[in-house]
């Protein structure tokens, strides 16, 4: 049986008969209600047979990215000559992501850290890199095993599309973390077999937007994952394409009131964080974010 990643103690989700078996794909836990319908539809060699024949399916990355390292640059990085290029530099750091890990570095007390929804991991490694034992999950198996072997040092470059359909290879920029501090397995965000308070630090980055109608057990979840005093923070885009960064109206108060109904209190907030997306090397998005932080009372 597989051990709780966390305590290391026997896992039951409360769902599942106590004892259950978790499968691995190469070597991360898989950690959903029904691993080996889900290993059947998602794992290597899966068969998809929605136009009538079979043929492999080939999951795309659950990041609104055009490859596995654009998440995790500055937008000062991104750009190139031009005006636009110009402008991103003069962004910085500034990305949901930094604002999000500066106010968890800064306000959350002692203890581990969860990324949910990690995708292909860029807060993750900011939440490692700050000497927080470190968790990561995501829904893609994709994601996770790229996060892994990105952040880990075991994959040393990866390629990116360029503006004509091309491919150009791309040395991964960060030096590797270790093994002994970052901690990654395939879950739902909806439903992860965690144990309630184990999470100091819980990270929830540009999930809700495409959560749809599991928003808010996504959310509860994470709510039900933090120890007293501990902080979650949450980053969403709310801009649509065609309004861009300019003229864009913050959300509706929804999302504080369902934070505060969950028992948090808001700590921090920044309505109009950007969010630059790179679709190829001369392609980009850019959307605005709204990120909180919230703590959940001592008592």
């Amino acid at each position: 049986m597989y051990l709780c990643p966390v305590t290391r103690g026997r896992l039951s989700d409360g769902r599942s008969p106590e004892g259950r078996r978790y499968p691995t794909l190469d070597g991360v836990p898989v950690l959903v209600t029904d691993p080996d319908r889900f290993l059947a539809r998602h794992g290597p060699g899966a068969w998809d047979m929605s136009q009538g024949l079979p043929t492999r399916r080939i999951e795309d990355l659950p990041v609104d990215a055009a490859d596995p390292v654009t998440p995790h640059l500055p937008p000062s990085a991104l750009g190139g000559t031009g005006s636009f290029g110009k402008w991103l530099q003069t962004l910085g750091e500034r990305c949901p992501d930094q604002v999000c890990a500066q106010w968890g570095i800064e306000l959350a007390p002692n203890g581990r850290a969860l990324d949910v929804g990690c995708g292909v991991g860029p807060m993750a490694r900011r939440m490692a890199a700050s000497g927080r034992q470190t968790w990561a999950f995501d829904h893609a198996p994709r994601a996770v095993l790229l996060a892994r072997d990105l952040l880990l040092g075991r994959l040393k470059e990866t390629v990116v599309p360029t503006s004509r359909g091309g491919l150009q290879r791309v040395r991964w920029p960060f030096k590797p973390l270790s093994d002994r501090g970052l901690h990654f397995f395939i879950a739902d965000a909806a439903n992860p077999p965690l144990p309630e308070g184990a999470f100091a630090w819980v990270h929830l980055g540009n999930v809700l937007d495409i959560a749809d109608d599991v928003a808010g057990s996504i959310l509860s979840a994470c709510v039900e994952l933090l120890q007293p005093g501990g902080l979650l923070t949450l980053s969403t885009p709310y801009d649509s394409d065609e309004v861009g960064l300019l003229g864009a109206s913050p959300p509706e108060d929804e999302l504080r009131e369902a934070i505060t109904a969950l028992g948090l209190s808001l700590t921090e907030q920044d309505e109009q964080v950007p969010w630059v997306v790179r679709e190829y090397d001369r392609g980009f998005r850019v959307l605005s974010c709204h990120c909180i932080a919230a703590r959940r009372p001592v008592r």
